[in-house]
């Protein structure tokens, strides 16, 4: 199997996690208006509290925090297939910290693909300007086989399919994910 890359504009450095969201929303809109998939953005369910200020006679956010621990990013249906994932984003020169994924994904994309969905990380390397399709059980074999802390983007580039831009489509992981018949 393969990972696959994406190059990011310049002026979008300074938050390149929130555009590659915002970049995978595109790719999905994409995808539901040629009939491909319907694939959407997961909220996370937040607390809000609020005080109350006297002075302008309103109610203010005093703290937000996330209600529970999510699922993942991504997730929807493309030709009968029920497809979960998460994005990451990284500026690390050389590798991928795990301590970026979250044990809940991990369990979470563990389900997805036992009900036979298909369940993958989208990790991309800010500096080296590329961003891989890492399927749930590539990653569960590299964390049992190399005992690291980090996926060096070497071994991404030699065992995942790199994410581009093709088939008009901004960021086609889509094209990736149904070339693999089982999640």
């Amino acid at each position: 199997m393969a990972c696959a890359a994406i190059v990011l504009p310049k002026m979008f450095k300074k938050n390149a996690g929130k555009y590659l969201e915002n970049w995978i929303d595109w790719a999905n809109q994409q995808y539901l208006d040629r009939g491909l998939a319907v694939v959407t953005k997961i909220p996370t369910p937040w607390i809000v509290q609020r005080k109350y200020s006297p002075y302008t006679k309103t109610y203010e956010i005093a703290r937000a925090f996330p209600e529970k621990k999510s699922t993942v990013d991504f997730g929807g249906t493309s030709q009968t297939y029920s497809i979960w994932f998460d994005a990451k984003v990284t500026k690390n020169k050389t590798s991928f910290p795990l301590v970026n994924i979250h044990q809940h994904q991990i369990e979470y994309l563990k389900m997805v693909q036992a009900q036979g969905g298909k369940a993958f990380f989208l990790i991309h390397a800010e500096l080296k300007q590329k961003t891989w399709l890492l399927w749930i059980e590539q990653l569960l074999e590299f964390i049992r086989i190399a005992k690291r802390k980090s996926i060096p983007f070497e071994w991404l580039d030699q065992n995942c399919a790199e994410i581009r831009s093709r088939n008009g489509i901004v960021l086609d992981y889509l094209s990736e994910v149904l070339k693999q018949k089982e999640g």
